[in-house]
């Protein structure tokens, strides 16, 4: 079974009601330019960043798997002064094939890291048909039904208080966004 996913997304990291955190969150500047980008697994592999994915003549950034397990990822690590963050993003999120025991998700991660840049807890929004995860006290789980053009935001504080009670939030010391596409094969 041939699949793929893709994700296409425009991303702000501010303390609330003040400033950008992210290095080049509008993608205006090249992808090299604040962001890290990895491949894992085989099957075909993108990212870009163009002005005619959204409507908008603005940059937006793509992330393309196809085939076979594995994973494209762009990600962006920032210091954080505190929980006190808002995160606002806008998604396009795009599936085909698929089955329960291998799978594609399209995914949009918020990693809470610590000084060591470990992972403390993730929030992950996610658009699948098949993806099987399941939330923990570490973990929280956003599935989205809607492929369109979508504004999402996030109040930091809000999300560890009532979804992340296994993350202390004195601990955070970064955080990392990161775009997903990915294909799970079990």
């Amino acid at each position: 079974m041939r699949y793929f996913l893709s994700l296409l997304f425009i991303v702000f990291l501010s303390l609330a009601f003040s400033q950008e955190l992210l290095v080049n969150g509008d993608f205006e500047q090249e992808l090299e330019v604040g962001w890290t980008q990895l491949i894992n697994g085989s099957g075909t592999h993108y990212m870009n960043r163009d002005q005619s994915y959204h409507p908008d003549p603005d940059y937006e950034a793509y992330a393309y798997q196809y085939d076979n397990p594995g994973w494209a990822r762009l990600s962006q690590t920032v210091y954080v002064p505190g929980p006190l963050l808002e995160l606002n993003f806008t998604a396009c999120f795009a599936e085909s094939g698929g089955t329960s025991s291998c799978w594609p998700a399209a995914c949009f991660s918020v990693c809470y890291l610590d000084a060591d840049d470990m992972v403390l807890g993730e929030t992950r929004y996610y658009y699948s048909t098949y993806a099987n995860w399941t939330p923990t006290s570490t973990l929280s789980l956003i599935r989205l039904y809607d492929p369109n053009w979508t504004q999402y935001s996030l109040d930091i504080e809000e999300e560890l208080t009532n979804n992340l009670p296994g993350v202390n939030p004195g601990d955070i010391v970064k955080v990392e966004v990161a775009l997903y596409a990915y294909t799970h094969s079990g």
